[in-house]
C-alpha cells in the first residue's frame, strides 16, 4: 500500500483531518479512524497511534526535505497552507491506518 495512489490518498485524508478534524490531535485522529474503520479508536489503539504520530512529527520536523518529498507524491498538489512536516507526519499516520487488516477487510 505504498503505491503513489495510496500515499496520495493518505495525504488527502491527512489534509482533511487537519482542516476538518477539530481541535487537537485526538479529535483529528478520531476523524481519520471513523472514515477508515467506521468507528473510533479504542483507548489502547489511540495511545499507539498517537505515539506513532508523535514519532513522525519529530522525524519530519528534523527532516523537512523528506517531508516535502513525501507530500509531493501524486498528481494533486499538497495544500500549501499546511506545514509540510505536520502534513507529512499525518500522511504517514493515515497510511499506517490504511494498512490495518481491519481497513483492508472491512
Amino acid at each position: 500500500l505504498n503505491d503513489v495512489q495510496h500515499v496520495e490518498a493518505a495525504r488527502f485524508l491527512a489534509e482533511r483531518a487537519l482542516k476538518e478534524g477539530g481541535p487537537g490531535d485526538d479529535t483529528s485522529l478520531d476523524f481519520v479512524a471513523r472514515r477508515l474503520l467506521a468507528r473510533s479508536l479504542r483507548p489502547e489503539e489511540l495511545e499507539v497511534v498517537r505515539e506513532s504520530l508523535n514519532d513522525h512529527l519529530r522525524h519530519y520536523h528534523a527532516h523537512v526535505d523528506d517531508a516535502r518529498a513525501l507530500i509531493a507524491v501524486g498528481e494533486s498538489r499538497a495544500d500549501a497552507a499546511l506545514d509540510p512536516a505536520v502534513l507529512a507526519a499525518w500522511t504517514m499516520t493515515a497510511n499506517e491506518l490504511f494498512n490495518l487488516d481491519e481497513v483492508l477487510n472491512k
